[in-house]
């Protein structure tokens, strides 16, 4: 459940100690001072989280959204800390997965409660840790590290996306008939998905950035949500060219069905000329013109070839073959 605690004094780490009922007191050594411990959890049960909650002072309702999971990304602030859930994403093969990181944000302390396989906090406190003046600001600043890696994240799976996207446009209007439906309508769904993670977070983002924050961490979360913003443009524009892709896709079949259709109707023209000349022989009459000609036949044969062949050239002149 425990993947890492640890105090940081002016941005250097300390081992702390893993035993929840020690919590109260790691917590009250803290006081006073500008240090403050980070826990990092991974799908602990109700059980579990409520051994930090208690001493951590947690709200119930908090506890209960970062043990359920499956939120839509929120902030909520309550007494003395605040509650904030973001979606992770990792696209592979054109398929969007999701998981949930949720963190209690409180004066001297930062926990973060991860659900699912896809984004790794360890090496996010592992840059952090690099970096000694960037942690000198506080839990704070371990929330923005978690926060900027997630966004970085969303821009990586929008460009990949966008790459996608030009493969089946270049697809869609190649020479060869390609089948591109299913594609382009699996990549809608995940657009769609994606929206739902990056839509929700811009406005708690925007109001870190406008005031919510203390005012030296301001800059820092504007420049997030100028990247949720590019996010957000790159997903609109995403879905705007699958739309056109479909309605192009839709467009090249019916073109071909069209040509598959005149090039049926030619080659039973082609057919119904030897094939009414055949019939009108075969009715078996005794009087009827060079039946008794040793020439007849050949020259209705003759006949036949002549009138197919000025039929295929107007055919395919007019580009119906």
């Amino acid at each position: 459940m425990i993947i890492d605690c640890a105090i940081y004094r002016k941005g250097h780490r300390e081992e702390a100690p893993h035993d929840p009922h020690a919590l109260g007191e790691v917590i009250d050594a803290l006081e006073g001072t500008d240090d403050f411990l980070w826990i990092g959890l991974y799908e602990p049960s109700s059980e579990e989280l409520s051994l930090f909650a208690e001493p951590l002072n947690l709200h119930p309702l908090a506890v209960e959204d970062a043990v359920e999971a499956h939120q839509r990304p929120k902030v909520e602030r309550y007494d003395n800390h605040l509650f904030m859930s973001i979606k992770t994403i990792t696209y592979t093969n054109d398929d969007i997965q999701t998981a949930e990181v949720s963190c209690f944000l409180g004066q001297r302390y930062l926990v973060t409660v991860r659900h699912g396989k896809g984004h790794d906090l360890r090496e996010v406190r592992r840059r952090a840790e690099s970096d000694e003046h960037e942690l000198e600001h506080g839990p704070i600043a371990a929330l923005y590290a978690i926060v900027d890696s997630v966004v970085d994240e969303y821009e990586d799976v929008a460009s990949e996306l966008e790459i996608d996207v030009q493969e089946v446009e270049a697809s869609v209007f190649s020479a060869v008939r390609t089948s591109d439906a299913s594609r382009i309508y699996r990549l809608k769904r995940e657009t769609l998905e994606f929206r739902r993670a990056v839509v929700p977070l811009r406005e708690p983002v925007q109001r870190f950035a406008l005031g919510a924050m203390p005012e030296d961490a301001q800059p820092y979360f504007r420049d997030i949500a100028d990247h949720l913003a590019r996010v957000n443009e790159s997903i609109d524009s995403t879905d705007k060219l699958l739309d056109n892709a479909l309605g192009a896709h839709l467009a090249q079949l019916s073109i071909q069905q069209n040509d598959d259709m005149r090039k049926l109707a030619a080659g039973a023209t082609l057919f119904a000329v030897p094939t009414m000349i055949a019939g009108i022989y075969g009715m078996n009459f005794e009087y009827m013109p060079e039946l008794s000609w040793t020439y007849g036949y050949p020259l209705v044969m003759l006949g036949i070839v002549v009138l197919c062949g000025v039929i295929f050239r107007a055919f395919r002149r007019n580009g119906w073959l």
